[in-house]
C-alpha cells in the first residue's frame, strides 16, 4: 500500500472504526475503489482508495463540529495537510446540496470543488454501497436513503436535488469500469 493509503487507512480505523454500520459501509466503499482504481494511473488509484477510507471520517464524535460530516471531515484532512482529500471529501456525493439546506454554503466554499473522473468515482463508490456494506444498485441506494429518513427530512430533501448529478457520476464511471471490461 502506498503510504497515503496506510495513513488514510490508520485514520479511518482509529476515528470510524467503532461505529459499526458506518465502519462496515467504509470498508466496502474502499473494496469498490480498489477494484475501480483499475482504471487510473497509480497516483490516481491511490487517491481514489485512500478518500474511500476517508470519505466519511466526519461522523467521528471527535470531529463534529458543524454536524455536516462532509465538512468536519474536509477540515480535519485540511489540518492534517492534505488539501486534495480535504476538497473530495467536502464535495463527495453532491454535499453542496445538503450544505445549501443546512446553510453551509460558506463553510463548504472554502474547499474547491475537483470535477474529475476521480471524483465522480467517489460518488459512483459510495452511491452503489449500502449502509451496511451491501452492493447495491443506485436505485437502490436512494430508495435506502429516502427510507431511512423520510421525505421531509434535511437529508431526503437534499439527495433528492443531488439525485441526476450522482446519478451521472455513476453512468460515467460504470462507463469507465465497461471501456476496461471490468
Amino acid at each position: 500500500m502506498d503510504s497515503i493509503t496506510i495513513w488514510a487507512s490508520n485514520q479511518a480505523i482509529r476515528l470510524i472504526g467503532s461505529l459499526g454500520n458506518r465502519w462496515l459501509h467504509v470498508q466496502s466503499v474502499v473494496k469498490q475503489a480498489h477494484r475501480v482504481s483499475q482504471v487510473f494511473d497509480e497516483n490516481e488509484g491511490t487517491y481514489l482508495i485512500a478518500v474511500a477510507y476517508l470519505h466519511d471520517i466526519g461522523y467521528a464524535p471527535e470531529l463534529k463540529r458543524t454536524g455536516f460530516h462532509p465538512i468536519d471531515g474536509a477540515n480535519y484532512l485540511r489540518s492534517q495537510g492534505y488539501e486534495r482529500l480535504a476538497s473530495l471529501v467536502a464535495h463527495h456525493s453532491e454535499a453542496q446540496c445538503e450544505a445549501q439546506l443546512r446553510g453551509l454554503e460558506s463553510e463548504l466554499a472554502q474547499f474547491p470543488r475537483e470535477h474529475s473522473p476521480l471524483a465522480k468515482a467517489l460518488n459512483y463508490c459510495d452511491m452503489t454501497t449500502g449502509p451496511q456494506g451491501q452492493r447495491v444498485s443506485f436505485e437502490e441506494r436512494i430508495a435506502d436513503i429516502l427510507s431511512r429518513y423520510g421525505e421531509t427530512d434535511i437529508v431526503a430533501q437534499a439527495i433528492h436535488r443531488a439525485t441526476p448529478q450522482l446519478r451521472q457520476a455513476v453512468e460515467h464511471t460504470q462507463e469507465l469500469l465497461r471501456s476496461h471490461n471490468l
